[in-house]
């Protein structure tokens, strides 16, 4: 993580609310929309190139302003447009009673389809500036890739979909020349086309867009285009793709871990994924992430007294005192949230309840709404005992 970069959305976030339908009319690029005496027209621009995007969707808003004619939506207080540009690369006029600088628009280029989407800004985590021209990277998990560089006011892309998804942002990516032209092009192409096709089709495009830039792409982006390539398969359980996709080039070692606990979460290719974090534990033995992972890989694999004794590890390490894993940290309280809920899963198996029972309630106070805790405990059908009725 970048010690000065952060992003009001950081990490993962959710859709926003669904917009019915008739939100996504989109203006048309000689449209005037508002009125007053103040016209606002701004030129959407590639912030990779710096040149201008012509006939490209693009979404456009003023923060806690209305539009006359362009009501909000139920629950907001923006007006947001959604448009398509010129050949100019410009958008719909706006009207407004006083001048707004250009700096307080949010305007985005939008990628992918449907009523549902995010966006995310990337700012200066010391004194909140915008970071113009960063690189960044966003999944859409069981969906798309979603790649280029902030705008001058921070923005990255919108993207899209017609479902809730979670989506992911990469701001720790470096990006050459060909990787921009690839993101541009085929990147957004292949986004753009998502929704209307399932995972099987994603990949097979992902696949071959892969194999034929090979020699101009990054390997950083060609491994993000792989990764992106297991998790489709994963989404549709295929062994032998998820296989194909490890096997096209060697996954970064800052990536095992990861690589590695998203196959034994899916309980597939187990194996090959304790054999990952193995590998990645053999460098950075007292990594807690990873001690979690194991544990977790060697529960998948029906060994459950080995899995507490990597659970208890990953415990000790974030609970040591004057560590790296402050309890401070969001990220932290989340994760070791996430590695109560482990145990007290393998726990609850072994008939262990009031240990079980004692590793939930501890999670939960650590994070009250963490998801994988949560789940854990609809999934088991547990319900915590109170106070009294112990």
């Amino acid at each position: 993580m970048l010690s000065r970069l952060s992003a009001a959305l950081l990490g993962a976030a959710f859709f926003c609310s669904a917009l019915p339908v008739a939100a996504r009319d989109w203006v048309a690029p000689n449209a005037t929309l508002g009125r007053g005496a103040q016209v606002h027209q701004f030129v959407l621009i590639d912030s990779a190139t710096g040149r201008p995007m012509p006939n490209a969707r693009y979404r456009l808003f003023l923060p806690g302003h209305t539009i006359a004619g362009k009501p909000p939506q139920a629950g907001e207080t923006d007006s947001v447009i959604f448009g398509t540009t010129d050949g100019a690369g410009r958008t719909a006029k706006v009207r407004l009673p006083k001048h707004y600088a250009a700096a307080r628009w949010v305007l985005n280029p939008v990628v992918g389809n449907g009523d549902l989407g995010e966006s995310f800004r990337l700012v200066d985590s010391l004194g909140g500036a915008p970071i113009e021209g960063h690189p960044y990277l966003i999944d859409v998990v069981d969906e798309y890739l979603v790649c280029g560089h902030s705008s001058a006011g921070g923005y990255t892309a919108y993207v899209q979909s017609r479902e809730s998804r979670t989506v992911h942002l990469e701001n720790t990516v470096t990006f050459t020349p060909a990787d921009d032209a690839w993101c541009a092009g085929e990147g957004r192409a292949i986004a753009d086309s998502s929704n209307s096709q399932g995972a099987p089709a994603l990949y097979s495009q992902y696949l071959g867009t892969l194999t034929a830039n090979a020699a101009t792409l990054s390997e950083d982006l060609q491994s993000r285009i792989a990764r992106k390539l297991m998790s489709l398969a994963i989404a549709e359980r295929d062994d032998a793709r998820i296989d194909l996709a490890l096997d096209l080039q060697p996954v970064p070692e800052d990536r095992l871990n990861s690589y590695g606990y998203e196959l034994v979460d899916a309980g597939l290719r187990v194996e090959r994924g304790l054999s990952m974090i193995e590998a990645y534990l053999a460098k950075h033995p007292n990594d807690p992430f990873a001690l979690d992972s194991k544990g977790w890989a060697l529960y998948r694999l029906g060994r459950n007294d080995e899995a507490l004794t990597w659970f208890d590890r990953s415990i000790a390490v974030f609970a040591q005192p004057g560590s790296d894993y402050e309890a401070s940290d969001d990220a932290v309280r989340e994760a070791r949230a996430e590695g109560l809920a482990h145990k007290g899963e393998v726990l609850w198996k072994l008939g262990r309840a009031d240990e079980a029972h004692d590793c939930f309630r501890q999670g939960l106070a650590m994070s009250p709404q963490n998801d994988v805790l949560k789940a854990t405990l609809a999934r088991l059908a547990v319900t915590l005992p109170t106070a009294d009725a112990k």
